[in-house]
């Protein structure tokens, strides 16, 4: 292993803690940590699934501002804020591996040590900025300005990757899942950061309201939710094909999937619209 892979102080004492875990030790030695770092974006994805089916539903209070506004101040609780917080953790990790599993497939990256630690600093950098914004309350960023920057890297990277794999021998899905997954990586995590960096984009009813009445948003917001339905699918349909046997049962859970995502990105897609 070349020096700039040596394991850090900080590194050897949190896998030392991991290691306390008989599994993970175990997959750690037999796998690598690469491994368990697969597993790891699996997870992260469940949470978001889980997560962006509440948060449709949450906005769909919005067809009645007034019960919107009553629920936000609810969400206003410290426990609220704290949970918003800890959200950010599993959204840039899964958004950071996901760059990284395309680095590999891409461009045959396979440092696996060094992208992995930054995996994990980039992560931290974010969540601490994040709860740093957070604590400072609104900022009164230019919407406009934001999600054009985000809108136009999103556009950049989706090139990039379409231009290394596309012409490559794996199906249709495949490839719209790594598109998908290259303009989502700075739109989820610049939505997070927005969110927090102007508060009353994302909690004060009116400003809502203002902010999506902009055909601009209105069709970033759109493209957002039908590709992190796109996306959501196609991962859950790879981790039930990983691991149901029978080709029946795969079929209807691909069709049961299919359908409840579909219901929330209509639903999503509607509230934006309106």
């Amino acid at each position: 292993m070349d020096a700039s892979a040596q394991k850090t102080g900080i590194e050897e004492y949190l896998i030392g803690i991991l290691e306390r875990s008989k599994r993970l030790s175990y997959y750690a030695r037999s796998r690598g940590w690469a491994f368990i770092m697969t597993w790891a974006h699996r997870i992260a994805g469940l949470i978001l699934v889980l997560y962006m089916l509440f948060h449709i539903f949450t906005l769909s209070a919005l067809y009645e501002p007034a019960a919107f506004a009553s629920k936000m101040k609810f969400v206003n609780h410290f426990v609220f804020s704290f949970l918003e917080w800890a959200l950010s953790v599993p959204v840039i990790f899964h958004a950071l591996n996901g760059a990284r599993l395309i680095l590999y497939e891409a461009f045959g990256t396979r440092k696996d040590a060094i992208i992995i630690r930054w995996v994990f600093i980039l992560s931290g950098i974010y969540t601490l900025t994040l709860a740093l914004f957070m604590v400072m309350g609104n900022q009164e960023v230019s919407a406009g300005f934001f999600w054009l920057i985000v809108a136009i890297i999103s556009a950049i990277s989706s090139t990039i990757v379409y231009k290394r794999l596309w012409h490559t021998q794996n199906g249709m899905l495949w490839k719209l899942q790594r598109l998908s997954g290259a303009f989502l990586l700075p739109l989820v995590s610049g939505h997070m950061f927005f969110m927090h960096l102007n508060y009353k984009a994302g909690h004060d009813v009116d400003t809502i309201l203002a902010r999506i009445s902009s055909p601009g948003i209105k069709a970033l917001d759109v493209a957002f939710v039908t590709l992190v339905f796109f996306h959501a699918g196609f991962g859950l349909n790879t981790i039930v094909g990983d691991y149901v046997e029978n080709k029946r049962i795969r079929s209807w859970l691909a069709v049961l999937i299919s359908f409840i995502l579909c219901v929330f990105a209509y639903a999503g897609a509607k509230i934006v619209l309106r």
